[in-house]
């Protein structure tokens, strides 16, 4: 019977093990419509028919003879999300009743006219499907999106996740079976599961006259490959990647186990998007959000055509660790350049900055990543160069003015920016989490009137305000327009409408650190108040880690980093800067490649700046050095303040029931570092208080031990059988009692406390039965029932052990 129980757990588990693996396997290639033009059959956001009841409407519901007078009808997309405005649906749909169990599949149907059927050798359907779906023609099944092959089963989950449908996402169906006339597109649309937040559909069928067109296999080899992030930086990732010909988005990660290749037989995978470049630059970019990772994991992953098995060379990515209380990261800007040899110095300065920053998590670019945005070359050498970087590491990129042309910056890097945005061609905004640092990455290229695009302005209001009511410490908004420089854009008419916007805002919000790139010269300013700087006199300084750091000042540090590219720009005259309001702590142009190491903790702030020559001899870039050129900190001592508060909560006069409180401030005290501890500034209380403490212990009187009460249940022992010894012969007389006229010694019962106990006699005992126990006598009554109440539990439970055994 164990046996047989293990085998049946064991099967068990293989088959859900095999069920799982199955779950997570994407079919089909999913990819955009090319730019051929086609004719429209059914347009986005047409009228469709839809079941929404959480039920198998039959095997018949695909045919264009299925009778759907009983289903809904509503305008495309159609679905629930809670950021509907966002997704755009027009139509929402029913879920059911439990959040936790909604329904896994919804139906929906279109009737459409075909007037030459023949001459269509092919179609493309632009789909939103969140999060998989299986599409019909006329009953016969077309395609399959992520969802895995064999029967379906269309009263169950799919397994299979997807990127929020904020997008079409193009499909080549081939050749489908058109009818002259009357034809019928069927939907089914899966959820991953139970809990999934959301569901998306819309679709347009698009048909050509022409043959799709062959292309060499070597066109669908990935390139220009970056891991960005996407949304949640403990648990999901986006990766970009770009190819010659129309492919498949796929990506596949397995964690990274040894240091050996790594073997991708299992590996999950997650289809993406993808859409035309703009011909300018030619060929197609793919964009894929890998959702579901574990935080603080290294994770191997490739990115190609799972179809056609054309990969990339495999790269890792690691996830941030739950509860990162500090993390280092690069700071670079403007790697714009005119020539390969101009993009490889950014390389080197970045290779440079993670020798020196090994444990650095990602870079942060503030923008102008190359320098004409439509050039497929640019494009080409900025990640031919440090494609080893890029898709090693994750970087959070602010959109330049150089890399602003039609969508190049959103085909090249997937961020999770909002969907109501504006002007997407130009840009992205987005945000992300890190420790406890909250960033802001801000799109300078979306203006109306050369002012910040007023939806950007609410997003950043918004954005700022949940982040430190989520607790955030530290508020960076990073951007590529700087509004506080010394160079030559700090005059600018642009520039100074975003001062006049922004800084104030800044102040408002309480942002700590503005990085800003753009004018191509290092400066750093004085800690700023909105648009005045604060007093120097009036913010404390302490020399902490080697550096000096400014404690409390309150107010926002405006940095620019220089370039780490070709470019460099001289600083205007001091006079200049003080006419345009600008107030630098230091300003400088060294003519040399910058990056700066950027480290954050609860409490701290580190800015180091290091100039490099990297445009050295390829063999001398191993040994150079970068040189320290500037460094900046600040402290908050809002710990230590907390501190202060709880040992200022102590009473005046203490007691012995204030032990705890003591203790729990002293703990918090401990808890600080030495530098913090010095703003504990009423220590010496708390060190009395415990002093105090320390002698009411003292002149307490130890209590005396209570009484020991008598048991009122006592367990009474079996009595020994006596053992018969000779007695000596006590002779008898009317002096002396006989044997059964002796008094024996009786101890009272627990029932008979406070009763008179019974003398002992010193003829009771004889000599040489000093140590054997007194037994009781039959004329004690209460001792005798106790013995025999004993003597019957001891057959009872003696019987039902003998039973027990014989029963087994």
């Amino acid at each position: 019977m164990k046996k047989w129980k293990s085998g049946f757990v064991y099967l068990l588990v293989a088959l859900i093990l095999v069920q799982i693996g199955v779950s997570y396997i994407p079919f089909g290639n999913v990819v955009k419509a090319e730019g051929v033009a086609g004719e429209t059959l059914i347009a986005k956001e047409s009228s469709w028919k839809y079941w929404d009841q959480g039920t198998y409407p039959g095997d018949t519901w695909r045919d264009g003879t299925f009778d759907d007078t009983a289903w809904k009808s509503g305008k495309g997309a159609l679905g629930y999300n809670p950021k509907n405005a966002d997704i755009k649906i027009n139509t929402t749909i029913s879920y059911g009743t439990d959040e936790d169990k909604k329904y896994p599949v919804s139906f929906f149907r279109k009737n459409f006219e075909v007037k030459g059927s023949d001459k269509y050798l092919r179609a493309n359907l632009a789909l939103k499907a969140d999060d998989s779906a299986v599409v019909y023609m006329n009953g016969k099944e077309v395609k399959r999106v992520r969802l895995a092959d064999g029967a379906i089963n269309f009263v169950d989950y799919s397994g299979q996740q997807s990127s929020d449908a904020v997008e079409y996402e193009g499909i080549k169906l081939g050749a489908i079976p058109l009818v002259e006339g009357t034809n019928t597109i069927a939907v089914a649309v899966f959820q991953q599961k139970g809990t999934s937040s959301d569901v998306t559909f819309d679709a347009e069928l698009t048909g050509f006259v022409t043959p799709d067109e062959v292309v060499a296999d070597a066109d669908y080899t990935p390139s220009k490959i970056a891991v960005t992030f996407f949304g949640n930086t403990q648990t999901q990732k986006g990766v970009t990647w770009h190819t010659k010909s129309d492919a498949g988005s796929d990506l596949q990660y397995v964690k990274a186990v040894g240091t050996g290749v790594p073997s991708f037989a299992g590996a999950q995978t997650v289809t993406g998007k993808s859409e035309a470049n703009d011909a300018a630059i030619g060929g197609f970019s793919h964009q894929v959000a890998a959702k579901y990772l574990d935080s603080g994991t290294t994770y191997w992953y490739r990115v190609g055509d799972k179809t056609r098995d054309k990969w990339s060379e495999p790269a890792k990515f690691t996830t941030q660790k739950r509860n990162t209380k500090a993390f280092d990261f690069l700071y670079v800007t403007d790697s714009q350049g005119s020539s390969e040899e101009e993009y490889s110095w950014t390389d080197a300065t970045l290779n440079k900055g993670f020798a020196m920053y090994p444990n650095a998590e990602f870079i942060l670019q503030t923008g102008d990543l190359v320098n004409t945005s439509s050039s497929p070359a640019e494009w080409g050498w900025l990640f031919g160069t440090s494609q080893k970087l890029l898709s090693n590491t994750t970087i959070a990129a602010a959109t330049g003015n150089h890399d602003a042309f039609n969508n190049s910056f959103r085909q090249h890097f997937y961020y999770d920016h909002p969907a109501n945005a504006n002007n997407l061609n130009k840009g992205v905004y987005y945000s992300f989490d890190y420790g406890p640092a909250h960033f802001m990455m801000l799109n300078t290229n979306d203006q109306d009137s050369r002012a910040l695009d007023p939806t950007q302005l609410a997003w950043l209001k918004e954005d700022a305000k949940k982040a430190r009511a989520d607790g955030a410490k530290w508020l960076v908004v990073a951007f590529h327009k700087g509004i506080y420089t010394v160079a030559s854009h700090m005059t600018d008419t642009e520039i100074v409408t975003l001062r006049d916007q922004l800084a104030p805002v800044f102040d408002e919000l309480g942002i700590d650190i503005v990085l800003q790139g753009h004018d191509h010269s290092y400066f750093r300013s004085q800690q700023m108040d909105g648009k005045m700087p604060i007093a120097t006199d009036t913010i404390g300084k302490v020399e902490d880690d080697g550096i000096s750091r400014d404690v409390d000042p309150g107010g926002q540090s405006y940095h620019v980093i220089n370039t780490s590219g070709y470019k460099f720009y001289q600083p205007q005259s001091e006079s200049n800067m003080s006419a345009a309001g600008v107030y630098p702590a230091k300003y400088a142009q060294p003519m040399l490649q910058m990056f700066a190491g950027i480290s954050f903790t609860e409490d701290r702030f580190t800015y180091k700046a290091y100039t490099y020559d990297a445009k050295s001899a390829q063999t001398a870039r191993a040994t150079t050095d970068a040189t320290l050129f500037d460094t900046y900190g600040i402290l908050k001592t809002d710990k230590a303040q907390a501190v202060t508060a709880e040992i200022d909560a102590l009473p005046t006069t203490i007691a012995l029931t204030d032990e705890a409180a003591i203790l729990a401030a002293k703990a918090a005290y401990d808890n600080l570092d030495a530098t913090l501890q010095k703003y504990v500034t009423n220590y010496a209380v708390l060190t009395a208080k415990l002093a105090d403490l320390e002698a009411l212990k003292v002149e307490e009187p130890t209590p005396e031990p209570e009484p020991e009460q008598p048991d009122p249940d006592p367990e009474i022992p079996t009595p020994e059988k006596p053992v018969n010894r000779e007695q000596p012969e006590i002779p008898t007389s009317p002096e002396t009692p006989t044997a059964s006229e002796q008094l024996t010694v009786v101890q009272p019962l627990p029932n008979q406390v406070g009763a008179e106990s019974k003398p002992v006699e010193a003829s009771a005992v004889s000599d040489g039965d000093a140590s054997e126990p007194n037994l009781p006598t039959t004329g004690d009554t209460d001792t005798m029932w106790a013995l025999v109440v004993l003597g019957g539990s001891l057959l009872v439970l003696g019987s039902a052990i003998l039973w027990r055994r014989k029963l087994k």
